[in-house]
Order: C-alpha cells, then structure tokens, then sequence
C-alpha cells in the first residue's frame, strides 16, 4: 500500500454515505461544482470524448452531475477511487465504479485503448505530497495522447504564505498531504508535458476543526496545539486561517485548470 493510499483509508471513517454532508456538504454541493462541472463540459463539447475518468471520484458526484447537465449518450464514465466505502456511495447505473489508484491506472484500466479520453479530478493531486507530485502529473500524461484533456479542480494558493500556513496545520495533523502556489502548480503541469489553457477560480473549502478532528482522529490537545503553534507562527489570515474559542477555521483555496496533453 502506497503512503497515499493509506492516507485516503486513514479517513474511511467520513466516506461513503457520510462524505455527503461532510466540510459543510461542500463536496455534494450542485452550486460548489458548477465551475468544474462546466469547465468540463466546455471540454466534452471540443473534443467529443468516449471515456471520461473521475480520479479520485469518491461518490461519483461530479459525473452525476454532469449526468443531470447532459446526457452524455454513448460515453463511458468512470468513476476511479481507491476507497470502497466512497465507491459503494455511487449508485447510478450509468457509471462504472473502479476501485484504482490514480498513481498506477492506465489507459487500459479505463477501457479507452482506441477511444478518446477526457481524465477529470477533484481535489486529488494534494494527497500525493510535494515529492509525488511530479510523477503522477508525469504518470497521467502518459495515458493521455496529444490534444487529449486533463481537467481538474486543485487546491492551491495565491500567497506563498497561505500555501505555508495550510502544510503547516496539515503537516500537524500528521498528514503528507500538501498544497502548492499557483505558480507552482502552472510549472509542474507544463514540465509534466500539459499545455495550461484556462485557469478558472473554484469556492474555497471551508475547514473547521471539529470536522478536521473527526477525520484525522485528532485529540482535543492536538486541536488546541494546532491553534497555538500556527496562530504564533502565521498569525490570522483572513480567509485562510483563524482563532476560534473552540479550535480554529482554516480554508482549502482552488482553482481549476484546464490542460491539454502535447
């Protein structure tokens, strides 16, 4: 079991039937979605794939919604996600369930060998920390041809302090997850062989720490560290991390990027 995998599985706990109303139900939102949901449908409709992908689809939310959006008659819609609890949560009959890591799928897997495909995710690549960052954008790259999609909403930051203050926090929740600029997220993309062409604001992620507690089983000491320690060193940030008496509320930004494979 790869580190990532066993992060996603350390959170079972909130997936599934859970997931739904889970950070302020900011995951089964039609209104949250819409940016995404539209920039990929702005895609479906330029290239007119076959297979589209979900990696890291969790419920299968996102093709749902795309489903209630279009029709999407004649394409195959996959829903990749390596937790069985969030998949067993995707009950519409039109998509496939796959229970795969998006480090380690292939083109193949999805049934797109001779097809066009269209690769989507949602909050996925912080699961595989700073150093895995570049081989999964390398990874994805190659399962994609030239001209294919890779549509995705990441969270990352404006402000390097921002993104500092958000590894921090998660960082202390014994976590290795991490958040790029968005600088460094436009560099990565393009050094992985992804030509950047639209980059589209998303709703940020709000973060209240009796919901981080419950999914990291973090102890109310640990909560109460968290607020001290990052509240000494980055201060508040409005929009990005504040004091409050029972803990402390931090914010996921994103933005979506939509990219094509050269």
């Amino acid at each position: 079991m790869t580190r990532k995998e066993d992060s996603v599985l350390r959170e079972a706990r909130v997936h599934g039937a859970r997931w739904e109303g889970f950070h302020h139900r900011y995951f089964s939102d039609p209104q949250v979605a819409e940016p995404l949901t539209a920039a990929i449908l702005q895609a479906v409709e330029a290239s007119r794939p076959d297979v589209i992908a979900d990696l890291g689809g969790g419920t299968g939310f996102i093709l749902k919604e795309l489903l209630r959006r279009r029709p999407l008659e004649g394409v195959r819609l996959v829903d990749v996600d390596i937790s069985e609890a969030q998949l067993s949560a995707c009950d519409d009959g039109r998509i496939e369930r796959l229970a795969a890591s998006a480090a380690t799928l292939t083109r193949r897997d999805l049934g797109a060998e001779g097809r066009s495909l269209l690769l989507v995710a949602r909050s996925l690549l912080h699961y595989f920390g700073r150093a895995g960052l570049q081989p999964l954008l390398r990874h994805l790259r190659g399962q994609l041809q030239a001209g294919e999609a890779f549509i995705h909403q990441s969270a990352c930051f404006a402000d390097e302090g921002d993104a500092a203050c958000l590894n921090r926090i998660y960082g202390m929740m014994g976590t290795e997850k991490w958040y790029s600029t968005i600088d460094e997220l436009e560099a990565a993309l393009e050094e992985a062989g992804f030509l950047l062409r639209e980059v589209r604001a998303a709703p940020p992620l709000r973060l209240d720490s009796s919901d981080l507690a419950e999914r990291y089983v973090l102890s109310a000491p640990q909560v109460a560290s968290i607020r001290v320690e990052v509240g000494r060193e980055f201060g508040e940030r409005a929009g990005v991390f504040v004091e409050t008496r029972e803990g402390f509320t931090a914010w996921l930004h994103y933005s979506i990027f939509t990219c094509r494979a050269v």
